[in-house]
């Protein structure tokens, strides 16, 4: 883990004056690297923009602008401990306070707050405690703000709806994961909802060790999908995780209509099973959760199912349910929007996938940036916007994974058995 920080910089003029610094370096790679350095140290909101760029940049950002992007999901620096001491003596008190034992250096760190381990002493319980950094709900317009303008200035993000698109969505999940108490009530949900299943595994909650800004889950270890040991599994046990995922993504969707929206890899664990049985996913992180309202779900899945059949008519249909298509739209913008739906449907169709060779997601930002370019078009449901976003990082997650595998019946089961039991409470 890089070297930790004293202070995070919180007000106004000093997180103004620290991207502005980074805007004026000489040359574009140094200006691009000491621009990540700062985002690095601020956290919070500037920081967030930078990992959610990165989740998109494999296919809109140049390779450069991308690479330095993925330095903020696994070399953030932590903060000094005397600052997160602060947060836990005013969250917790002393006496729950000496009822733990915490190691000083951090485990993990993120755009919000950072994780150490900790152990009960009475129990010997190990738990891994979510520590929020101290000020930093405080700064939201401005970092957005701030941070949009230096991109537009440096030219290094393309510009549109789409960002526009990105950054307001990034606006809202800050608001609610800056939440912990928020983020305890839904960790508890996802594991009493998949209890019972031994794909999975989901921290318990400490509710005595939780507040606002301080949530206190179970310790599971466990390893990245893009970890060497990941990596060398068989291709049929990585095939089976993609599997795992993506019926979670599913269940999520359509079952519990709760859908996690921060699909970033370091908010997955595997833990892999030494006779080779059952590897387990953990689930680290619930503070980007979202309801998927009723009256969107019934026209989205029949959007799903209508690309994966290539029902042109149940296509449009849906499309116009959703405001996606719009009377008076023309036949060539129509067909555009069949040809972009039957792209993202891609892997669901005919042979093998093989999701680690696929360019997919270049060519479908080919075809929205085509759109975009060709019509005046209206901004689409906001729960399209994260769908979207948690899509993306599905492809992510199983491209890692060099998935190839071809689950066409599992997506289409999922629907089906979706509308049965739609029909049934009906």
């Amino acid at each position: 883990m890089p070297k930790s920080l004293k202070d995070i910089r919180t007000s106004l003029i000093t997180r103004g004056l620290s991207l502005a610094r980074a805007s004026i370096k000489a040359s574009w790679t140094n200006q691009l690297d000491h621009l990540i350095q700062e985002l690095g140290q601020l956290k919070g909101t500037a920081m967030k923009v930078g990992q959610t760029l990165s989740m998109y940049g494999e296919n809109l950002l140049p390779k450069e602008v991308n690479d330095l992007l993925k330095k903020l999901q696994q070399d953030s620096p932590p903060l000094d401990w005397p600052g997160i001491q602060k947060v836990l003596e005013a969250e917790l008190g002393p006496e729950k306070l000496k009822e733990l034992e915490i190691n000083e250096t951090a485990i993990a760190a993120a755009s919000i707050g950072q994780v150490h381990k900790a152990t009960i002493r009475s129990t010997g319980e190990v738990l891994a405690l979510k520590v929020q950094y101290p000020g930093i709900d405080q700064a939201v317009a401005t970092d957005l703000k701030l941070i949009k303008f230096l991109l537009s200035l440096s030219d290094l993000v393309p510009r549109g709806p789409r960002m526009d698109q990105i950054f307001t969505e990034i606006a809202e999940m800050f608001q609610q994961e800056v939440d912990y108490t928020r983020e305890k009530e839904f960790a508890d949900i996802f594991a009493e909802k998949l209890k019972g299943d031994s794909r999975y595994a989901v921290p318990k909650v400490f509710a005595r060790y939780s507040t606002r800004k301080v949530v206190a889950y179970e310790f599971m270890p466990g390893e990245r999908v893009d970890s060497p040991n990941v990596q060398a599994l068989s291709q049929e046990r990585r095939n089976r995780v993609g599997i795992h995922y993506l019926s979670l993504y599913l269940r999520e969707l359509l079952d519990l209509k709760l859908m996690q929206t921060d699909p970033h890899l370091g908010n997955y664990l595997l833990q892999i099973d030494p006779n080779g049985d059952q590897d387990r996913l953990v689930l680290l992180d619930f503070g980007a959760v979202r309801e998927v309202p009723e009256d969107f779900l019934k026209h989205y899945a029949k959007l799903v199912e209508g690309g994966i059949n290539r029902d042109e008519r149940q296509i449009e249909k849906a499309a116009r349910a959703l405001g996606l298509l719009q009377p008076g739209d023309s036949v060539e913008l129509v067909r555009q929007y069949l040809d972009l739906c039957f792209a993202l449907v891609e892997p669901f169709q005919g042979d093998i996938y093989d999701w680690g060779a696929s360019d997919l997601p270049k060519r479908v930002a080919g075809l929205v940036s085509k759109i975009a370019v060709g019509f005046k078009l209206r901004a689409p449901p906001r729960e399209l916007v994260f769908l979207d976003r948690k899509l993306g990082g599905v492809f992510i997650f199983l491209s890692v994974l060099k998935c190839k595998m071809q689950p066409r019946e599992l997506v289409l089961n999922a629907v089906q058995d979706y509308f049965k039991n739609s029909e049934d409470q009906t």
